[in-house]
């Protein structure tokens, strides 16, 4: 039995540990070059000679542009109203070791558009802009508009090749929220890793059985009695049966047994689910009140048939237990439990009556 559950335990937390190492891989993956340039500082772009160009963060304090050769722009759904997000200016790459340049660009936030403007106008002489951002290579729109913007300016396609890098410098608008949410992403992701890890060792380890075993010595019965009860419990649906001494069911990936001497109330719970108001679903589930636990146990039923064969089992299988919801017994369990108690749990012999039981 115990290994048994131990099996299905372990399978069950594995779908969750995948998801959840998939996800925190991701994460860590995607936002580790962030977090290292956030850790140890962006990279001063007039450092980098041009074959090192690729995929840094990097800070640049621009003197000069070329001129706006694209921007990426979105419109509002109900007002039709376009608003420009972001531009792209065309800036210039030095070589550190020789003479030699490139041409390539920087998008920028629509609020620097004057101040780029400007610049482009005035040279030199502009006013600079200190920028942060992230190195990123041109899509094939992107490139498509930057090699007619500067073809359209009198080079040739052979100058273009030449003297131009398809790539571009993201710049952030806050450079302090964009460094405390990459930090927090890739945290984010070390995090679930390690929690997938903790789970994998808890279900191969059998920690996820600790619950289990300690329903079962709530009643202090013995190994061998728990064992015989399980083989001969009825099964109702999958990860769901019902024993003389227990009935077992899966608590997510923790296998549960809940002590049937000491089941007060069972009912039947339906959920309906809506859409924009539109019937989308129905899930049923048997809410199983127990004497000294905090909370209820909610079994999740396949469909409404198996929520009510197991309250009709409930019922003839062990009369102390109340079956059947109304707003009259609610109030009753809620402000006076004690009289709830007295309608069955304590008048009621707590002997099984169900066949197949009988001397057990």
């Amino acid at each position: 039995m115990f290994e048994a559950l131990k099996k299905k335990s372990l399978k069950i937390s594995l779908v969750l540990t995948v998801i959840l190492a998939a996800i925190g891989i991701g994460l860590a993956v995607y936002f580790a070059t962030g977090a290292w340039y956030v850790t140890t500082g962006y990279v001063p772009f007039v450092d980098l000679d041009l074959d090192e160009i690729s995929d840094q963060w990097v800070a640049l304090n621009l003197e000069q542009n070329w001129g706006a050769f694209a921007d990426y722009s979105e419109t509002d759904g109900s007002t039709h109203r376009t608003k420009t997000i972001s531009i792209y200016y065309i800036i210039l790459a030095e070589d550190n070791i020789s003479p030699d340049f490139r041409y390539m660009a920087v998008k920028v936030p629509a609020a620097y558009e004057n101040k780029m403007n400007q610049m482009a106008q005035h040279g030199a002489y502009g006013d600079p802009l200190f920028l942060s951002g992230r190195i990123r290579k041109m899509d094939d729109d992107i490139y498509r508009y930057f090699k007619e913007y500067m073809m359209d300016g009198g080079i040739t396609e052979e100058e273009f090749e030449q003297y131009t890098l398809p790539y571009y410098i993201e710049v952030y608008a806050d450079e302090i929220y964009q460094n405390v949410l990459t930090m927090a992403a890739f945290l984010l992701g070390v995090l679930l890793i390690a929690l997938a890890a903790l789970r994998l060792v808890k279900a191969l380890s059998g920690s996820y059985l600790k619950k289990l075993k300690a329903d079962i010595a709530s009643i202090g019965i013995s190994e061998y009695s728990v064992e015989s009860d399980w083989n001969r419990a009825v099964e109702i649906c999958k990860g769901i049966k019902v024993g003389y001494y227990f009935t077992y069911y899966m608590e997510g990936s923790k296998p549960r047994a809940i002590p049937n001497t000491k089941v007060l109330w069972a009912y039947q719970n339906t959920t309906t689910h809506r859409t924009n108001g539109i019937k989308t679903g129905t899930t049923y589930s048997v809410m199983i009140w127990i004497d000294g636990w905090k909370r209820a146990a909610t079994l999740s039923m396949p469909n409404e048939t198996t929520a009510q064969e197991i309250l009709r089992r409930f019922s003839a299988q062990f009369p102390w237990v109340v079956v059947g919801y109304s707003d009259e017994l609610r109030q009753m369990y809620t402000k006076n439990r004690a009289q709830f108690m007295q309608l069955r749990y304590n008048t009621v012999d707590h002997s099984s009556v169900a066949s197949g039981f009988v001397n057990f």
